[in-house]
């Protein structure tokens, strides 16, 4: 069967959402994907997603982005990083994962891979124990030399709120993009399906995190998801009219 052409559409990048406060006019912000209706097959965009056009070789994802409102909290993302990294499905040890605001919205937590990378600059040791590496962007942990649970400077230091510790060694749970092929981008493609489409997209270039990106907390965007997709009025609170009077 022949594959169906992407659209136009998929191959741009645009702004995030203006529901994500600031975004829509932050200097240097991240790029992403507009997934709107009409979308080719799921395996086609996750081809497309991870290796360009047909016919060249794979490419190295330097930056990942999120499309907070197509997030149906089906916990792909979460899966597939466990079981990359750990040979197990073990959310528990995911270096992307899943938070319910308020149990209203799923929000995904990830790594915002910053051009400044707090993290490594709050780490203490010498050499650092946390790098980011020069090919693919990813932020790798030297497990050896990392004071783990009684150090924790990079959890402090993330702008993000998303640095968790390993149940089991106590050492930070840092992202390194799966060395370029974000296993979490691929599982969520393969999960998305219309009008929504994906959460997470991928891509060689773009902009990286700067300091106009630093309010959007996971807290802050399941506070706007909500007013955005529920109840805009009251931040996450379903309205209860008030009983009217006997007899009026």
């Amino acid at each position: 069967m022949e594959e169906k052409k992407l659209p136009d559409v998929l191959k741009k990048e645009t702004s995030r959402r203006d529901f994500l406060r600031g975004t829509a006019t932050a200097a240097g912000g991240a790029l992403a994907i507009s997934a709107i209706g009409g979308i080719a097959p799921k395996k086609a965009e996750a081809q497309y997603s991870v290796q360009g056009a047909p016919g060249t070789k794979p490419y190295a994802q330097k930056y990942r982005f999120a499309e907070r409102q197509n997030c149906t909290g089906c916990r792909s993302c979460e899966f597939a990083c466990s079981l990359f990294h750990t040979g197990t499905v073990r959310p528990a040890l995911s270096r992307i994962y899943i938070t319910k605001y308020k149990d209203i919205v799923d929000v995904p937590v990830m790594c915002w891979h910053c051009d400044d990378a707090p993290c490594i600059a709050a780490c203490p040791t010498t050499p650092k124990a946390i790098q980011k590496d020069p090919k693919t962007n990813g932020i790798v942990l030297n497990e050896k030399i990392c004071l783990g649970a009684k150090c924790m400077k990079c959890q402090e230091a993330c702008p993000a709120k998303y640095i968790r510790g390993n149940p089991d060694t106590g050492q930070p749970l840092i992202c390194d993009l799966c060395g370029g092929d974000p296993q979490c981008v691929k599982a969520c493609h393969e999960q998305a399906g219309n009008p929504q489409g994906p959460c997470l997209m991928g891509r060689p270039v773009g902009l990286g995190v700067n300091m106009a990106y630093r309010s959007v907390t996971p807290e802050q965007a399941g506070k706007d998801l909500a007013n955005l997709l529920f109840y805009p009025n009251v931040e996450g609170k379903r309205v209860v009219p008030a009983k009217t009077k006997k007899g009026r």
